[in-house]
């Protein structure tokens, strides 16, 4: 038998006349990605705004790479403790920012002070600095092993419109969602026990 569509079709009154508006609830946690334009919140001090941080990324349940942020919260020598132990670990700075489609996202701007000449390092938060002021595109140059910065030229940035005129959402809660569930504060955290050590040094 053939389909009849009235008998199929949602009444449309449900949003006749209610004005609809974006909500946030997720924020995403990685670098730009190479096709986006995007700028950083200016917190007030610039990337200083953006607090150093210790990551390490660790394989979860399912035997996928996540990235762990490590802290102090119960223990003050926690993160001097394990960060040895869960390498690869980095510390960075967590740069709040956002698309020019109004996608947020907390950006680890990785740094080595053993290696302080590391020039992706150095490329990743000159780029950082730059879009704390403009529109920035960041994309992975292998060859010269470093990130080429392009800025959004002037006739399109006039065309452009800010999505965001003030924060959307507080720096902190922007770490904690970005990280939603991969903060390690205690030895009960599931990537602790993994190890099968207990630090007490």
């Amino acid at each position: 038998m053939p389909i009849n569509l009235n008998d199929i079709k949602t009444a449309d009154d449900f949003d006749d006349g209610i004005p609809s508006q974006r909500q946030i609830t997720t924020c995403r946690l990685d670098k730009p990605q190479p096709n986006e334009w995007f700028k950083l919140f200016n917190l007030g001090e610039g990337m200083k705004s953006f607090i150093p941080a210790t990551i390490t990324t660790q394989r979860d349940e399912r035997g996928d790479h996540q990235k762990y942020l490590l802290t102090n919260t119960k223990d003050k020598n926690f993160v001097k403790k394990y960060s040895y132990d869960l390498r690869p670990s980095t510390q960075c700075r967590l740069a709040y920012g956002y698309t020019s489609t109004g996608i947020i996202f907390i950006w680890p701007v990785n740094f080595n002070p053993a290696y302080p000449d590391n020039s992706w390092h150095l490329t990743a938060a000159r780029i950082a600095e730059g879009a704390l002021e403009d529109w920035a595109q960041i994309k992975s140059n292998k060859p010269n092993g470093c990130y080429d910065y392009y800025t959004m030229p002037k006739s399109l940035a006039e065309k452009t419109k800010d999505p965001y005129d003030k924060i959307p959402k507080s720096y902190e809660w922007a770490i904690e969602n970005a990280f939603k569930g991969r903060i390690v504060d205690s030895e009960d955290h599931l990537i602790i026990r993994n190890l099968g050590i207990k630090n007490d040094t």
